[in-house]
């Protein structure tokens, strides 16, 4: 069987953390938190947009063209809680709308910790930011 790359031009990204440790559970339910927090503020800036509300606008419509073209969401992994919050300000730099999900502390993670960060739509062009971490692997 051939192995074909597919180029899929809508992404959204998320990096999980390999420590602190979390159950499968855990890790999945924090990737979802993040992703949708990730999505509504990338939605607020667009309605925002040069610091006029539009409502319904969206910049090339790429969260509808993200949902009509199959959500795709890619999984990766970075090292530890210090990684994350510096993948964080490196996306803040580049303005990408992203959510970095700070667990309540109810469960597994001691109150305060960084479980997951996420990022918005991002266009093929965007891609590459993310390209030097490998994808999660349980």
């Amino acid at each position: 069987m051939e192995n074909k790359k597919i180029e899929i031009e809508y992404k959204q990204f998320v990096i999980v953390p390999r420590r602190p440790k979390m159950s499968t559970g855990k890790i999945a339910s924090q990737v979802a938190h993040a992703t949708y927090l990730a999505l509504e503020k990338q939605r607020k800036l667009i309605e925002f947009e040069n610091g006029c509300f539009i409502p319904g606008k969206t910049k090339d419509n790429i969260i509808k063209k993200w949902k009509y073209t199959g959500m795709c969401v890619i999984v990766l992994e970075c090292k530890n809680t210090m990684q994350l919050y510096g993948i964080a300000k490196y996306l803040d730099q580049w303005d990408i709308a992203n959510n970095l999900y700070i667990d309540e502390g109810l469960t597994e993670i001691d109150m305060g910790t960084p479980t997951a960060l996420a990022t918005g739509v991002l266009i093929k062009d965007q891609h590459w930011m993310l390209s030097h971490l490998n994808l999660f692997r349980r």
